[in-house]
């Protein structure tokens, strides 16, 4: 009787474990995000912004977010679909940083409509205030984890400024390294945790791994 409460006990953290990759463990996908993000910054500051430069950047975020659903559904959760039950304190953090950013966006919109008028309204304004007001939508879908927080705000501010025509000076860079190792930091060990969870359970490539280390 012990052995089985002991094995279900057992069963249930690894479930937990395996579910945390439906949202709040991003893995490789954080690794993705911070390099993305030092990247964006770096290039942003440091090198004259042709078109194709500047819809790059714009498209950062965008490319992390894509990394987040392809890792999630054909990586972390290929052996199945399972939702991680938030406790009480996640549940307030991911409301607190929605809110945050549902604030900041409207102070921003709303300084730039007062300040530009009806240039607000014409390109690149337009494209300006679309990306400024998608980011709070963009959080309360992506954005689970401090990483998630910190990497996707830079991204999305990022793309914001350098569609606008401008670019961030030279020291944001430090701050996006600091954000960047951050993310990378705790996107690597997430990954490191979900390959002994793979090999503990057996999922899919816990045995081709173990081949090749043999």
């Amino acid at each position: 009787m012990q052995n089985d409460t002991s094995n279900l006990s057992r069963l249930a953290e690894n479930t937990s474990r395996y579910a945390r990759y439906s949202r709040s463990a991003g893995g490789l996908s954080l690794v993705i995000g911070g390099i993305l993000c030092l990247a964006a910054f770096v290039v942003g500051a440091t090198t004259e912004l042709t078109p194709a430069l500047r819809y790059a950047l714009v498209g950062a975020p965008l490319l992390w977010l894509l990394s987040k659903e392809l890792l999630r559904a054909f990586y972390y959760q290929r052996a199945g679909a399972a939702r991680e039950r938030l406790s009480d304190k996640q549940r307030r953090m991911h409301l607190w940083m929605v809110a945050y950013l549902a604030v900041m966006s409207l102070l921003i919109v709303g300084g730039v409509v007062w300040a530009a008028g009806a240039r607000a309204w014409q390109w690149p304004g337009i494209a300006y205030i679309a990306i400024v007001a998608a980011m709070p939508l963009v959080a309360a879908r992506w954005f689970w984890s401090v990483g998630d927080f910190l990497v996707g705000v830079l991204l999305v501010c990022q793309a914001a400024v350098v569609i606008a025509g401008d670019h961030y000076p030279w020291y944001w860079i430090l701050i996006a390294a600091l954000y960047a190792a951050i993310a990378i930091g705790t996107g690597w060990r997430e990954h490191r945790d979900y390959l002994r969870l793979r090999d503990e359970l057996g999922l899919p490539g816990a045995d081709h791994a173990r081949d090749a280390s043999a």
